[in-house]
């Protein structure tokens, strides 16, 4: 019998773990309602079933496949083996790859984490041109890898396509939280505000795809810019 006590993702309804902030099918960050913890902007995501999860969903999908079927060669370090995503479209490795070292990253494991960020953004980088929603990804991967000027330049990227884009308020955000720059994370939760209704008018996909995310950040600058100063 199914476990109908496991909470399920906001955006798309898959299984997650108690502790998932972060979906891995589709990488929506989920409410800060369902979680006994306060939220975290570094993971913002602005959305992932817990690790022992995705290796038994790997292990099902090796055992599936025939004997002589091609399978990827062991990666080096801690993480093991790259899971064979061979049968997806570019874009939809780089974004498996994403969700995998958001998984990590929600799970505290730094070394999965740093073994398949790397290959992740490699994954997009091999796309070519990158829309908001793929600078997003690479952007949030170098944030919480620590490479904050990386997540400026992508947060750059979107709103030189798109200003005023919720995903690179988000971003810029997050990036001014770690760097322990409240007045400037305080200033962009403001402005997120200013514009949301506005920007989620247009119903960009990427807003859609990232609605959980987006709303759960909307509830944290709301709070934010009540109890700030000039509030």
């Amino acid at each position: 019998m199914a476990d109908t006590t496991r909470p399920t993702c906001v955006s798309c309804g898959a299984a997650l773990s108690g502790s998932a902030r972060f979906c891995h099918a589709c990488g929506a960050k989920q409410e800060t309602s369902q979680r006994s913890f306060p939220p975290v902007l570094i993971g913002l995501v602005t959305l992932a079933v817990v690790m022992v999860v995705a290796v038994v969903a790997y292990s099902v999908g090796r055992s599936s496949q025939p004997a002589a079927a091609t399978q990827p060669a062991p990666v080096g370090g801690a993480g093991g083996a790259a899971p064979d995503i061979s049968n997806l479209s570019p874009r939809e490795q780089a974004d498996r790859l994403f969700n995998i070292v958001m998984s990590a990253h929600e799970q505290g494991d730094a070394a999965r984490m740093n073994q398949f960020a790397p290959m992740a953004v490699q994954a997009y980088g091999l796309l070519g041109a990158l829309d908001p929603d793929a600078h997003y990804h690479v952007g949030l991967m170098s944030a919480v890898s620590g490479n904050q000027d990386e997540a400026r330049a992508r947060a750059d990227s979107i709103e030189a396509a798109v200003p005023n884009h919720l995903l690179a308020l988000m971003l810029r955000s997050s990036v001014a939280q770690m760097q322990g720059d409240q007045a400037q994370a305080l200033a962009l939760q403001r402005k997120f505000l200013d514009v949301y209704d506005a920007q989620m008018a247009t119903q960009r996909r990427e807003y859609l795809d990232h609605q959980a995310g987006i709303e759960g950040f909307k509830q944290q600058a709301e709070q934010s810019v009540r109890g700030g100063p000039g509030s």
